[in-house]
């Protein structure tokens, strides 16, 4: 049996904890924190997620170690220690109505849980898979579990005691359609699910509670479960009409909505589904197929996409499509640095890393490079064990060559990198 966390949810850190706090900040140092993000509570959440695999104080630190320094390299590259997050209000998923909203509120369980509460059967995730790209979406699901990470820090500080967020999702109503049974089978939940609740964000929502659940849901409950990491179940929990009680032995009646029958006037809004007639379609200053390049990544295979920039300030923008998911991200390689790639983790992350499913909504974005040297646009297809995969892109720079380097002026696919 794994050892369990030594702090729970609703207490302050333990002097056992703050020794394993202490030993992580150090291992990974201050000035590589921000000092925004650098609170003993946010530290001990890697901490907390390692306790649950790992029986020795020194496996626990190893694998926090690790997990935290890859989240830092996607703060880094989505700069959220940097930019102005966008309110509640003004987040894409919700003022576009793409998501039903919910408001957090700053009453708590019995264990200093925030309580937050949404309607779920107006979403639609057929509508949000032909509006969004798939950065797009992720981009604002960083956003989003960025604010909350700010609501339980300031409940933490408030308290000094360890805190979460505990959704109540109400299923009323909820339909599924082929659609959304393809989205839980193809392993797209299931990679949300390990992206956010596990990879960057552990210990922060949970549990998440889903009440007024219909029996057909339990079907592509037990095939989601069969994707997702360890302790799913324990952290995704399912409840039928006979909820109630079992909120009441942490809740207060005066907290629960009126809807699930208890006595707070808490509403909600719904998301607003998409007509077909406003799906993503390319605009008139997208590139033809005519216009890009095809290239094809086998199953269990990566290949790079080298850009050499001489001038700081230069900007590399790229569009493509695909006929299956693929992983996607922009690394840097200083120019003394050049020889074959064996680890992209060794690498300076520019774009974020994601695994992208550009079929329906076509990806297009850029960077500016803030330094010289060669940027990487790396497509990775490990995860496919017998699949390959077809991407068509174009990729374009603001920088004048004045290289006289024929080399320069070969196709992307001529000059691609295999590996």
């Amino acid at each position: 049996m794994t050892k369990g966390p030594s702090t729970p949810f609703g207490e302050a850190l333990s002097a056992e904890s703050m020794q394993l706090v202490h030993e992580l900040r150090a291992r990974v140092r201050m000035d590589v924190i921000p000092s925004n993000y650098d609170t003993d509570f946010n530290l001990y959440r890697w901490i907390m997620a390692a306790e649950r695999l790992h029986r020795s104080s020194q496996d626990v630190i190893d694998t926090a170690e690790k997990a935290l320094r890859n989240h830092l390299r996607y703060r880094r590259a989505l700069q959220l220690d940097s930019i102005s997050l966008p309110t509640w209000d003004d987040m894409p998923l919700y003022s576009r109505r793409l998501m039903p909203k919910g408001q957090i509120q700053s009453t708590t369980d019995s264990s200093n849980r925030l309580l937050w509460f949404i309607d779920y059967a107006s979403i639609s995730v057929e509508s949000i898979a032909h509006t969004l790209r798939t950065s797009e979406m992720c981009r604002f699901q960083f956003w989003q579990f960025e604010r909350m990470l700010q609501a339980v820090n300031e409940q933490e500080k408030r308290s000094g005691k360890l805190s979460s967020l505990r959704n109540i999702i109400d299923m009323t109503g909820y339909e599924i359609n082929p659609f959304t049974m393809l989205f839980v089978s193809s392993g797209t939940m299931a990679y949300y699910t390990q992206l956010f609740h596990y990879e960057h964000y552990p210990e922060l929502l949970t549990p998440v509670e889903m009440v007024n659940i219909a029996r057909w849901i339990h079907v592509p409950y037990r095939l989601a479960r069969t994707m997702m990491p360890s302790g799913f179940a324990d952290r995704f929990r399912l409840h039928d009409g006979n909820f109630l009680p079992t909120l009441l032995k942490e809740i207060s009646v005066e907290h629960i909505p009126l809807t699930l029958g208890g006595q707070a006037d808490i509403t909600t809004a719904p998301a607003i589904k998409v007509v077909e007639a406003d799906y993503w379609r390319p605009s008139e200053n997208d590139p033809s197929l005519d216009e890009m390049e095809s290239l094809h990544v086998n199953a269990r295979r990566r290949k790079m996409i080298p850009v050499n920039v001489s001038k700081a300030g230069t900007r590399i923008a790229w569009y493509f499509h695909t006929d299956a998911d693929i992983y996607f991200g922009v690394f840097y390689q200083p120019d003394g640095d050049q020889g074959k790639v064996k680890d992209l983790d060794a690498l300076e992350m520019c774009y974020p890393w994601y695994k992208m499913a550009a079929r329906l909504v076509a990806e297009k974005d850029s960077i500016v490079c803030n330094k010289p040297g060669r940027y990487l646009l790396a497509f990775c297809n490990k995860h496919a064990w017998f699949s390959g995969r077809n991407v068509h892109i174009k990729v374009e720079t603001n920088e004048v060559c004045e290289s006289k380097d024929a080399s320069h002026k070969r196709p992307l696919l001529e000059r691609t990198l295999s590996f």
